[in-house]
């Protein structure tokens, strides 16, 4: 991350960081790029997809954490760097990837005396290894300090540890409750552990190995195997999973939280605030030294087992809860949670009996597929677990009916018939009403995509009928929505109106707000259709404040093109030709109209009416205008949040002149010592948006801390003579 930092002024479209330790999944390292990078996935080919928004772009993409994952890493890196001149690659990895061009360079141990060399307790001669002793143990224990009484000792300490970083921050993380001679005599009763990995490794894999044992013999019994227990997680864990999941009769519920302080304080938790919410983490390789004791343990098997049915658990009240409040919440417990979520369908997935419960997992987070930009990794695993399990089951018909919609969604109406008509007859033969009838609605959106207008609107609203009779559910929302939408194309849109508004109402009295977003786009396209242009911008409006909070990527796209028409409607014809500028670009990464949606013909009229107006010099220069938007800066002028021009930073402000605008608008208000859930109810966005953002801030600035951010600010204000 620092050579990034320092290299980052010299690529035009900056950095891109990817993290892939917690990808488990070979399949899933192109897509993890894509999301990194912010491309959204609609089609088959994903590294096709990635080279199209890459190729042309400068840019560092960082791939850290690739040695289990060589073998795809190593083809990814090819294929991008052969079709991307503009691109350069930083891999971290335990082996080189041994790809043409490849320069590798061996991250060694930090600096140590010699016992030879007096040891310094002065800041400037301290030794590499001393100094981040030092700072991990102020970290630890505010009062420490090295004095000439322990200055010899820390030294050694480094020394034995062989400069290793991880093994140097498990002991300086000691210092809350020993001294270095403590500590250091205890290393000296333990020297048998210094042999206790591979004799013929290199002797700081051998002291790897040992300061983690030597960890694991300092924590009390029940750390010790909270910390095995906790090794089960990928990625972050909660404390509501870390209760549920690692109590027992010999590790009491209430008791969780408290061993998992103490388990912080030693180092072996990082603890992180994720949405106001504590959550917590290991170091790679901290985990794997768990996961290794609980190995073999009388306890392994029942873990694994709470694990996976904590997970399956979660994905199910997903489900059921997703037609109702909190929905935001929701979404961004999973999008925290979705490096578990992987783990278990992976693992259910590897497991001869586990096809059956995949099956029902991936089925359940349909709507978080759909409604958060995931259609392509829900394809994934619906795909796998459909290949894993043949048996005739309802878990089995609801995936099929589930991918079958997500291909609709990536606007494969002929795959997804296939898997339609096979869910409707497997629901037939189960007698699974239920699926059945989700199936057949689905199956007329498909049909109609296909071009077979009639025969769609039919089972369309046959299927709609049948989600009636059980009641409202946010499928029937959807079968109602697709009517409307229907209707539109027909050029009907009194008809789409009048089934549109009792789902209006019905969201509304739910507060459900991502099918609500859906509805108010085909509300805001029938009133367009009527010539009602204010209504139909206040329909768009509110439907793209949601769509961003929830990264709907495909109806980010169709919301902003509806409204440049509705622009060009109300003679706005400059507005126009830079919506369509933008949207363009919105586009590109999705492919032209997915999901169905037969955008073009009207369209073209629109930007027929505007290039008239505005006169074809004045409506190229509108449009690559707001082609020069990116996705949130297109979004934030659709909204009337900000003119195009505030989106280019000033070329005098030097400090924040790497900043995106968005990351530059977050930086302002956390220099006004805003929360995070403060800035992000101010810019309409989730939390954990926010967060991401502030990372990438004092990555790029070069802090680690707030109030150094808002001291740069400051001074950069101070020297433009900034009040």
């Amino acid at each position: 991350m620092q050579v990034a930092h320092r290299a980052r002024r010299g690529f035009t479209d900056g950095v891109a960081f990817v993290e892939l330790a917690e990808v488990a999944d070979a399949a899933l390292v192109a897509l993890t790029v894509a999301q990194a990078v912010s491309t959204p996935v609609h089609q088959q080919d994903v590294v096709a997809t990635i080279i199209d928004y890459l190729r042309g772009r400068e840019l560092l993409l960082v791939l850290d954490n690739c040695e289990h994952l060589i073998d795809e890493t190593a083809i990814l890196v090819r294929n991008l760097l052969s079709a991307c001149a503009g691109l350069r690659i930083l891999a971290t990895s335990r082996e080189p990837l041994r790809v043409a061009g490849e320069h590798v360079f061996e991250v060694e141990p930090l600096s140590v005396r010699s016992s030879a060399t007096a040891p310094a307790n002065n800041e400037t001669a301290r030794s590499e290894a001393v100094t981040l002793f030092v700072q991990r143990a102020v970290a630890a224990a505010p009062g420490f300090q090295v004095s000439s009484e322990n200055a010899e000792k820390v030294e050694e300490l480094c020394r034995r540890l062989d400069g290793l970083p991880l093994a140097i921050e498990l002991a300086a993380g000691r210092m809350r409750g020993l001294s270095p001679s403590e500590l250091l005599d205890r290393f000296d009763d333990r020297d048998r552990l210094l042999s206790s990995g591979d004799r013929s490794a290199a002797p700081r894999h051998q002291s790897l190995w040992a300061t983690l044992d030597w960890s694991y013999d300092l924590c009390s019994v029940p750390e010790r195997t909270l910390w095995e227990r906790l090794s089960i997680f990928t990625g972050n864990v909660h404390l509501e999973a870390a209760e549920n999941i690692c109590s027992g009769g010999d590790l009491p519920r209430e008791s969780v939280v408290e061993h998992i302080s103490t388990l912080v304080d030693k180092s072996i938790l990082a603890l992180h605030d994720t949405d106001g919410r504590a959550t917590y983490r290991m170091l790679e390789t901290v985990r794997d030294y768990g996961r290794r004791r609980l190995r073999g343990r009388p306890a392994e098997k029942e873990i694994v087992d709470r694990y996976r049915s904590y997970y399956v658990g979660l994905a199910k009240e997903f489900d059921e809860k997703w037609f109702g409040p909190g929905q935001e919440r929701m979404v961004e417990r999973m999008r925290g949670e979705q490096a578990n979520a992987r783990a278990v369908l992976d693992s259910l997935l590897s497991d001869t009996d586990g096809g059956r419960t995949a099956l029902g997992m991936a089925a359940a987070l349909f709507w978080y597929w759909l409604g958060c930009g995931q259609q392509r990794e829900g394809r994934h695993w619906l795909d796998r677990a459909l290949a894993s399990d043949a048996t005739p089951s309802p878990e089995r018909a609801a995936a099929l009916w589930c991918n079958g919609y997500l291909a609709v969604a990536e606007g494969k109406a002929a795959v997804a018939l296939d898997l339609l008509r096979k869910s409707q007859d497997l629901a037939c033969e189960l007698g699974d009403a239920v699926n059945l009838t989700h199936a057949t609605h689905i199956r007329g959106i498909a049909e109609h995509n296909l071009g077979n207008r009639q025969l769609g609107l039919a089972l369309i609203e046959e299927g709609s009928s049948m989600e009636a009779e059980r009641g409202p559910s946010a499928l029937h929302i959807l079968a109602l929505e697709h009517v409307g939408w229907a209707y539109c194309r027909r050029l009907e849109p009194e008809r789409a109106i009048e089934v549109l508004n009792p789902c209006l109402e019905a969201c509304i009295e739910r507060d459900e707000r991502w099918s609500l977003s859906w509805i108010r786009t085909f509300l805001g396209l029938a009133h367009w259709l009527r010539g009602d242009c204010h209504e139909a911008a206040e329909h768009l409006s509110e439907a793209l404040v949601v769509k961003r909070l929830f990264h709907d990527a495909l109806g980010i796209a169709v919301v902003i093109e509806t409204l440049s028409w509705v622009a060009a409607a109300c003679g706005d014809a400059e507005r126009s030709a830079l919506l369509m500028g933008a949207v363009r670009r919105v586009w590109e990464p999705l492919g032209n109209y997915q999901g169905g949606f037969e955008l073009h013909g009207w369209s073209e009229e629109a930007e027929s009416r505007a290039r008239k107006d505005l006169g074809a010099e004045s409506f190229d220069a509108a449009f690559a205008a707001g082609g020069r938007l990116d996705t949130s800066q297109a979004i934030a002028y659709a909204l009337g949040e900000t003119p195009p021009t505030e989106s280019e930073s000033p070329a005098d402000d030097a400090v924040t002149s790497t900043l995106t605008p968005r990351e530059s608008q977050v930086a302002r208000l956390l220099a006004e010592g805003m929360t995070n859930k403060q800035i992000a109810q101010a810019l309409v966005v989730v939390p954990r948006t926010v967060e991401s953002h502030v990372e990438h801030i004092f990555i790029k600035l070069g802090v680690t801390s707030r109030t150094q951010a808002a001291i740069l600010l400051a001074e950069q204000d101070r020297s433009r003579g900034a009040v």
